[in-house]
């Protein structure tokens, strides 16, 4: 018997929900002086100078992040003459929503309007994705982008593309490289061979990594590289290009952590779901449930991505968000098919994540607007 629809299972009501529920912590909340007033630091010391490309802190060279994220901030400050935090926020909440629309877009031939509804809030309220849903930085952005990036490569494998797609494919690896660094082309790079080389169909890289791709990939970077070597000299490029990339991956000047740091962190980075979406993750691997050509994909861009930056020397825990979206679908995937199954547990965990979710977001709404000098203490 099949179950009536639901408001909550309308991806424009969750959407709605998702914003009416965080609007208290994005308005009263305060910036942290460390991460998000050093952003606006840089995009005023910009403004001041004259400078575009190069970025500056107190006058040294800050070339950690690109500049796609500044130069939304300073296009605020500009406009408006003064910084607005709350239109800023929403550079972080909006991708984190199109994500979301993204992955249910991607999933929604495997997965039910109940089972789309507890796979984004879960994902929504993952501890990591939900704080960068709510933060001035970049992450969230990088994350929108390598998520468009992965199901472009999809439609591209399943044979769905359009002609415009192949051009899609890397622009959005570029934007996911402007918006972050070096980590936003690992995924499309790296990990999409994993699953072509377990699926025996290696040779479709040749399609996905072909001559669009590095034409596109090698102009667009090209065009950055000759600006920030105009504008900052060899010094900067040197610094933006090896410094900041080679020196955090091998021998790291910043967060350098042992090679186990994200066996631990992945449990709270994701929590509360971790305790649901990896357990689940395993159980093709013990034949518990038959994994379809989707989730093998999901899965191993997960499994990939995190031994990668495992193997990295610099770490962070949000350098994970990418992965969160595709182990909380797959997961979700997994579980439907148990519940198809007549598995009673997969319909119980359903029920955990869905009302699990909104009663996160209830909390969070509570909060920012009861206790906002809580909130500020967390983050």
């Amino acid at each position: 018997m099949e179950e009536k629809p639901r408001l909550i299972d309308s991806f424009l009501f969750r959407a709605a929900l998702i914003f009416v529920l965080l609007l208290p912590v994005l308005l009263r909340r305060d910036l942290t002086p460390t991460n998000e007033m050093k952003y606006l630091e840089i995009a005023d010391e910009a403004l001041r100078d004259g400078h575009f490309w190069c970025l500056f802190h107190n006058g040294e060279m800050y070339a950690d992040k690109p500049p796609l994220y500044i130069w939304i901030v300073m296009l605020f400050r500009r406009l408006l003459g003064c910084h607005c935090a709350f239109l800023l926020e929403l550079f972080s909440l909006v991708p984190a929503i199109v994500t979301l629309w993204v992955l249910e877009r991607w999933c929604s031939e495997e997965l039910s309007s109940r089972w789309r509804a507890a796979a984004s809030l879960s994902l929504m309220t993952c501890a990591w994705f939900l704080g960068s849903a709510i933060v001035l930085r970049m992450d969230m952005l990088m994350t929108m982008f390598i998520t468009l990036s992965l199901w472009t490569f999809w439609k591209m494998y399943t044979g769905r593309a359009t002609p415009a797609d192949r051009w899609l494919f890397p622009l959005y690896v570029f934007l996911a490289i402007f918006s972050k660094g070096p980590v936003g082309i690992m995924i499309p790079l790296l990990c999409i061979p994993v699953f072509l080389l377990f699926e025996r169909r290696f040779r479709f890289m040749g399609t996905v990594w072909g001559w669009r791709s590095w034409l596109l990939l090698a102009a667009l970077c090209g065009i950055w590289w000759f600006f920030v070597w105009r504008e900052g000299g060899s010094e900067y490029l040197n610094n933006l290009l090896f410094h900041q990339t080679a020196g955090r991956a091998v021998n790291a000047f910043h967060h350098k952590e042992p090679v186990y740091y994200y066996c631990y962190t992945v449990w709270y980075a994701m929590a509360p779901w971790s305790l649901i979406a990896i357990p689940v993750a395993f159980l093709p691997l013990f034949k518990r449930v038959e994994a379809s050509p989707m989730v093998r994909f999901l899965l191993a861009v997960a499994a990939s991505f995190f031994v990668i930056m495992s193997l990295v020397s610099g770490k962070i825990a949000v350098y994970l968000l990418p992965i969160f979206g595709p182990l909380c679908f797959a997961s979700c995937i997994l579980l439907q098919r148990m519940e198809d199954g007549g598995s009673r547990t997969a319909v119980i965990l359903r029920r955990i994540m869905l009302w699990g979710s909104l009663l996160i977001l209830a909390a969070a709404f509570v909060i920012g607007l009861f206790f906002p000098g809580w909130l500020n203490s967390l983050l």
